[in-house]
């Protein structure tokens, strides 16, 4: 890893949002070599990755769209490959949190639960897409385009 950024986040606990998986797994033009580089980390286990429950079944939403079952079956592969990527569960307590976040912060609600699910897993930083998403407490939240510049 070089740069400043992948200087802070190696070895730490990383939360990965959801935008980043959609990016990798649709090799999008503009995020694609900066997302697959976070993919590549975790793989490598330069970082320990995380995301939730509720960011796996984002990333099926387009794959089931697409009514293509093989896309759907690469994708669910992609997500159980073995010593890549924590997927935690949103317990009652994540939720509580969630809902603190959205009533303190005006976050939508689906960004609160994977902050409070990054909070709960213990992770440093979060990598997001999403400008609305911004760093506090514990977790530093790390702009993809932050890393597109390294």
């Amino acid at each position: 890893m070089a740069g400043h950024e992948w200087e802070q986040m190696a070895g730490q606990r990383v939360y990965i949002d959801t935008n980043l998986f959609i990016y990798f797994l649709s090799q999008h033009p503009t995020y694609f070599d900066a997302s697959a580089r976070v993919i590549k980390a975790c793989a490598e286990s330069s970082i320990f990755g995380f995301t939730g429950d509720a960011g796996v079944a984002e990333v099926m939403v387009g794959a089931y769209k697409h009514t293509d079952p093989t896309l759907a079956s690469r994708f669910k592969l992609f997500f159980s490959q073995r010593n890549f990527l924590t997927i935690a569960a949103h317990d009652a307590q994540i939720f509580d949190a969630a809902a603190q976040l959205v009533a303190k912060g005006g976050l939508k609600f689906i960004d609160a639960l994977h902050i409070a699910t990054a909070v709960q897993n213990h992770c440093a930083y979060f990598v997001t897409n999403d400008k609305g998403i911004k760093s506090g407490g514990h977790l530093q939240v790390v702009q993809l385009e932050q890393l597109l510049a390294e």
